[in-house]
């Protein structure tokens, strides 16, 4: 027999298919792990932003002094007793956003809102005889597109009993 020298055509295409099936393996691991990584930075930056808006949210209904309009399950007119948040203030939702309404401004504290509650919830706090009409409490809930968990807070408004002594 000859001495052979170099390759022969099926040696080429078995090296040539050997490459491409490691390297389809390895550009699939390397995708794999980049698209998780984007993922779960994508989850963090909105649960981040989710937790802001929560800490926003309970700053601007802790401190509230009166309610302007009857609370509806996406809005509530308010005034507050912090001295940095004068005026007649709104937390609303809409299309998508979670928005602070400064009259005459609206200021969009949250994108990506896929759905929003917010439940007044009224108690005798100050053992009068007459109506049920103080706000014990208020749940704020909303979730995330793209995220899947549910964001909430339950606020107790500090200024709306009067504080009677005997």
């Amino acid at each position: 027999m000859p001495n052979q020298k170099g390759f022969i055509l099926i040696e080429l295409i078995m090296t040539i298919v050997l490459i491409g099936i490691i390297a389809a393996f390895t550009g699939f691991f390397i995708y794999s792990g980049i698209n998780g990584y984007l993922r779960a930075q994508h989850i963090s930056n909105g649960s981040l932003d989710a937790q802001r808006a929560l800490d926003r949210i309970s700053l601007e209904l802790r401190d509230i002094t009166n309610i302007t309009t009857e609370p509806t399950a996406t809005a509530v007119t308010y005034t507050s007793a912090a001295p940095a948040l004068t005026g007649t203030r709104t937390l609303k939702y809409e299309a998508n956003t979670i928005f602070i309404r400064v009259e005459p401004n609206d200021y969009a504290l949250l994108e990506n809102v896929s759905s929003f509650n917010l439940t007044p919830q009224y108690a005798n706090l100050d053992n009068d005889p007459g109506p049920v009409d103080e706000v014990a409490y208020i749940d704020v809930e909303f979730n995330l597109r793209d995220i899947g968990t549910k964001f909430k807070a339950r606020i107790f408004p500090r200024n709306l009993v009067t504080k009677t002594w005997p």
